[in-house]
């Protein structure tokens, strides 16, 4: 017999399940509010006030006995990627509304107010816009930071939001004064050093680039090696310095190439122009610009050798942000006292906590990832994982809104 936290993930999945075995849940969609919606209604059947507020977010309180206007939250993002897994997202949701109804059947209202939130949206999947959902929530983001943002069908986000019942705009959520989010790892490095549980000390910050490379698209055979400008060749000597240079930095500094596109992309023609992208991450950000910026001399250096012309543009930039020292050592004491392995990681990954992060003190915690697997139908955790995690959440919850430790 499966767990309440399993059977729980696998209800919550069925809103947006498609045909790959996988969940496509895209902020607003039809399978969107129908998961909201079910969400919403088994909180209050599990005797907590919930709200929908002014971007869609989901927010479920039990009110504090002692000091109602000091909150404890936990959770994570209710939206999914295209044929997404049943854990990136919504296990921090569901774990956190088991291990709070838990704490509250045991123990009675807590001191503080403790809440989960289900945020409307983290993953850009549907709009280019991440972590709308608690960006919003949090004084980030309002509806004017998101003008003329379209989806694919051409469809405003602006309009969506507003079609729905929504503003957008909404005063931040001052009295939240500790966020605590469980998710996957997303990575293997848990797996592979078998170890139980990760307790993330920083996410890392990101640099986000498009280069378009410009040549002279030429016949394949008739146009000599000398006399060409060849974008393809050019671009590959970039994308070539540019992942050496990762390698020689060292960890925990990561360059990902992810995309690449010629033209005209035929078999007999020398390529006119090469498209690609470069992802750089780094937990420092001192570091990180530092990496950024030397790859980005490379590539106009490499043009200039080469006679090719080079547009470089940065669509998305992040900063690297520390988790907080105090709610990290409440991790560590709740992992110690339930004998759970534990390791000090960094996030490679993006998650809503970046954002809270840099208003209320903030830490997460992860859970291994089978094979690494992510953003497909072939994530997995393992059920012992699921539920280990939930246990140190829990038990962090009651220190920190049954004992009321200060953060």
């Amino acid at each position: 017999m499966s767990s309440l936290i399993l059977e729980k993930l696998q209800w919550l999945a069925g809103y947006g399940w498609d045909e790959q075995g996988g969940i496509t849940r895209l902020v607003y969609s039809d399978a969107w509010q129908q998961a909201q919606q079910a969400l919403k209604t088994w909180l209050e059947e599990e005797g907590f006030s919930v709200e929908v507020d002014a971007a869609g977010n989901v927010i479920a309180w039990i009110p504090g006995a002692e000091s109602p206007d000091e909150w404890i939250m936990t959770g994570s993002h209710l939206d999914t990627v295209v044929s997404g897994g049943i854990y990136d997202g919504q296990y921090g949701i569901v774990a956190g509304a088991l291990a709070i109804a838990k704490l509250v059947k045991e123990y009675g209202a807590p001191k503080k107010t403790i809440a989960v939130v289900a945020f409307a949206e983290e993953e850009a999947s549907r709009f280019p816009f991440a972590m709308w959902g608690s960006k919003s929530m949090f004084g980030k983001a309002t509806i004017d930071d998101i003008k003329g943002i379209k989806d694919t069908a051409g469809l405003l986000m602006e309009q969506v939001i507003k079609e729905l019942g929504y503003s957008g705009t909404q005063e931040p959520r001052k009295q939240v004064e500790a966020f605590v989010e469980l998710h996957i790892e997303q990575g293997n490095v848990l797996e592979t050093e078998e170890i139980d549980v990760g307790i993330v000390h920083s996410i890392v910050g990101q640099r986000r680039l498009r280069i378009t490379v410009t040549g002279e698209a030429n016949h394949a055979g008739t146009t000599p090696m000398a006399y060409r400008k060849d974008a393809m060749k050019t671009a590959s000597l970039m994308v070539n310095r540019l992942l050496s240079i990762a390698d020689e930095w060292g960890d925990p500094l990561v360059a990902t190439v992810g995309q690449f596109e010629l033209e005209p992309n035929i078999s007999n023609v020398v390529p006119g122009s090469a498209h690609f992208t470069l992802d750089v991450r780094h937990i420092d950000e001192q570091s990180l610009e530092e990496a950024a910026n030397k790859m980005i001399a490379e590539i106009e250096l490499i043009a200039k050798d080469q006679s090719i012309e080079v547009a470089i543009e940065t669509w998305f930039s992040s900063q690297p942000v520390q988790m907080n020292e105090r709610i990290i050592q409440q991790l560590i004491q709740s992992c110690k006292k339930q004998k759970i392995p534990y390791k000090s990681m960094h996030s490679g990954a993006a998650h809503d906590s970046q954002v809270v992060a840099t208003t209320v003190p903030t830490a997460m915690l992860f859970v291994p990832s089978k094979s690494g697997i992510s953003h497909s139908p072939l994530e997995f955790t393992e059920e012992k994982s699921l539920i280990q995690g939930m246990e140190v959440l829990e038990d962090t919850l009651f220190r920190l809104a049954y004992e009321g430790d200060k953060n």
